[in-house]
């Protein structure tokens, strides 16, 4: 059960404000009773009537303090966080270090650092955890390995080049939906990683039981067409000789190879086109 008081009160609004600083400055009312009656905290409340009986000033325009001691302005985070979003899509994102290290060096180069950031010279993390919080599109996530190769091939000219020429081939041959295949292979483990199970809380370790520790890495290679058909797909196993039991319990029809370290090579990916030749002729 929460405490009496225990939630935290918001940020009154401006309009509120005004009409507080109204209701006792001209109305006469007391600062307790217009507090409590417009749920504003009544230190705040007897601070901003104190100034404005200070200045003299008979009519008062509340405008809240309110991010005075923000590092950089709403225009210079934006600019910080599109630069984040874009080095991510470049496939070179930064870590939370890294990120630290731009803010505290876009700080310098501002000449808006705070004394704190110098001794460690890098931001602090209430910093990023802050500016996190302010750019909802921004968030931490785990990113897949890719290749410097893959990397600076996918570009908008090679994809325009890529669809100009699956246009042509497309209105030349008139390919109906079950002629056109995507073949694309991944890596499949022996061992399936074991789900997560109910165990008392606080244990170091939890133990499930497989076939063994560490699988074996099989490379598979599927032929899938745009209708939804797909071929029987192609096995390639970690031996140096084929034996008929490598397939057990796989789709009829498949191709299994043997290859010593189980990747697709040359030779492999020859046998695995005759393969499908075959199947769809």
């Amino acid at each position: 059960m929460e405490k009496a008081g225990s939630k935290k009160r918001k940020r009154p609004e401006k309009s509120v404000i005004e009409e507080a600083v109204s209701e006792v400055l001209e109305k006469g009312q007391s600062i307790n009773r217009t507090a409590l009656a417009l749920n504003i905290s009544r230190a705040y409340l007897a601070k901003i009537v104190k100034k404005v009986e200070t200045s003299g000033d008979s009519s008062y325009e509340h405008c809240p303090n309110i991010g005075n001691r923000r590092i950089f302005t709403t225009e210079q985070e934006n600019m910080l966080a599109e630069y984040l979003k874009t080095a991510s899509e470049m496939c070179h994102g930064l870590t939370r270090h890294q990120a630290k290290k731009l803010g505290f060096d876009y700080a310098v180069a501002n000449d808006t650092f705070l004394p704190k950031w110098i001794e460690v010279e890098t931001a602090t993390d209430d910093w990023l955890k802050g500016f996190m919080s302010r750019h909802k599109g921004l968030t931490v996530r785990k990113p897949e390995s890719t290749s410097l190769s893959r990397a600076t091939s996918f570009n908008k000219a090679n994809v325009s080049t890529f669809f100009e020429k699956l246009n042509t081939v497309l209105q030349r041959y008139k390919f109906p939906p079950h002629r056109i295949f995507n073949a694309d292979e991944t890596g499949c483990s022996t061992i399936t990683n074991p789900p997560k199970v109910i165990a008392e809380r606080g244990s170091k370790q939890i133990g499930q039981v497989t076939s063994a520790e560490r699988g074996t890495l099989v490379t598979t290679l599927f032929f899938i067409n745009t209708a939804g058909g797909f071929l029987p797909p192609v096995f390639v196993c970690p031996r140096v000789n084929y034996e008929d039991i490598m397939l057990n319990n796989v789709p009829p029809g498949a191709l299994g190879l043997a290859q010593v370290s189980g990747w697709m090579t040359e030779d492999c990916f020859v046998k695995a086109l005759e393969h499908f030749v075959i199947r769809i002729c």
